[in-house]
């Protein structure tokens, strides 16, 4: 209570010194008289009645939105944000100035030369993720800066910024798949007489084989998995653990995905971490921007280790490969993909710094399993803190 009566006060002051240097400067004329006292009181009288406008102008009343262009924004790209304002009725400030809830929100200034509706424009340079905008900060000053007042309006805007990500070769796709040919069947066989297992219901499974026991005993929806499953699935794993290079693993993910759906491969994406997800494999128009859209709200939050969280996932039976991407390589994760390279392709790459003689001989017992395995420097991807290549 107290608070709010201080706030109320504050505003009241500029209105007060206001009405108490007119009256000075009127006094002064009355009493000193001559030109040069009414010539003081005369030339300040126009800039004390604006100031007194601006101070007495129910700013709170202006009704304030924001929009920005529907589009997919990288990160890295300018994003256009448009604040459109219309106010109770048009008196001109000196200054109008508009602005977000934070500094790298942007902000512009207005005029206000007797119009009601006013509109200004900035760009922002969001990082990738899911944004919300809320708060739009209106600033309002008389010519002379007497006066200041400024009001906090809701004007909410969701922006998603997604990944970067480049061009990956078509031959380096192409090498993976004969790299793995023997785990790389094309037909799509399924033997629907007996149920091997359950795995968790992922969107696209037909409701017939739906596990309905294991769904009961789960309290959640699962699906059933047959002996005699193979099909040309693959699967992009990243690693959500916390990681200095986790900008790079996402934009490595978003390469390779968009690398295999160019080369028509059925693509899914699994993130782990605490809020783990899961896309299953689609070849479809629509798969793209979900996996973008996956990749846009990903988090380095997870403190599992990736390689419990592989021998714990069920949808690698059903995958013909399997793309991992993770800036740490372990004992345990090393065993963990030699015995899934005994059943599929397996394709691993590592971003970090300069190895040790542990990651390279389990980098050396992993090739001689099977497993396509590659390093990558942070330093070979310095662009992709700056916004990378564009797609």
């Amino acid at each position: 209570m107290n608070a709010k009566r201080m706030k109320k006060g504050r505003r009241w002051l500029p209105l007060v010194g206001l009405l108490l240097l007119t009256a000075i400067l009127f006094s002064y004329a009355m009493f000193q008289g001559g030109f040069v006292s009414w010539f003081l009181f005369y030339s300040f009288l126009p800039f004390g009645l604006h100031a007194f406008a601006v101070a007495l102008y129910p700013i709170r009343r202006v009704a304030v939105s924001r929009t920005v262009p529907a589009k997919r924004y990288h990160a890295g790209e300018p994003i256009p944000v448009t604040v459109r304002m219309e106010l109770p009725w048009a008196i001109p400030p000196a200054a109008l100035t508009v602005s977000g809830q934070e500094p790298r929100h942007g902000g512009a200034m207005a005029a206000w030369p007797f119009r009601r509706r006013l509109s200004c424009a900035w760009s922002l340079s969001l990082p990738r993720g899911r944004h919300q905008l809320d708060i739009v900060r209106l600033e309002a000053s008389d010519a002379l800066g007497f006066v200041n007042k400024a009001e906090s309006f809701s004007a909410p805007c969701t922006i998603i910024v997604y990944p970067r990500y480049w061009p990956w070769p078509a031959e380096m796709v192409r090498e993976w798949f004969a790299y793995g040919k023997e785990a790389r069947p094309l037909a799509y066989r399924r033997d629907l007489a007996v149920a091997a297992g359950a795995r968790e219901y992922a969107p696209g499974d037909k409701m017939s084989w739906v596990h309905w026991k294991a769904s009961a005993r789960r309290q959640a929806l699962m699906t059933k998995e047959f002996d005699e499953q193979r099909n040309d699935d693959w699967i992009v794993v990243l690693d959500g653990a916390a990681s200095p290079w986790f900008e790079e693993l996402v934009t490595l993910a978003a390469s390779i995905a968009k690398a295999l759906i160019n080369e028509g491969v059925p693509v899914g994406l699994l993130v782990t971490g605490k809020a783990r997800s899961y896309l299953a494999p689609r070849r479809s128009e629509e798969q793209w921007p979900s996996l973008l859209l996956c990749l846009a709200e990903a988090e380095a939050n997870g403190s599992a280790p990736l390689a419990s969280q592989l021998a714990e996932e069920g949808n690698w039976r059903t995958a013909a490969g399997c793309v991992v991407v993770t800036s740490r390589l372990s004992a345990e994760l090393a065993a963990q993909l030699r015995a899934m390279a005994s059943k599929r392709c397996i394709v691993l790459y590592v971003v970090n710094r300069e190895w040790g003689e542990d990651e390279r001989r389990w980098a050396d017992g992993l090739r001689h399993a099977g497993v396509h395995v590659s390093h990558m420097p942070p330093q070979s991807w310095q662009t992709v803190r700056q916004g990378g290549e564009d797609g």
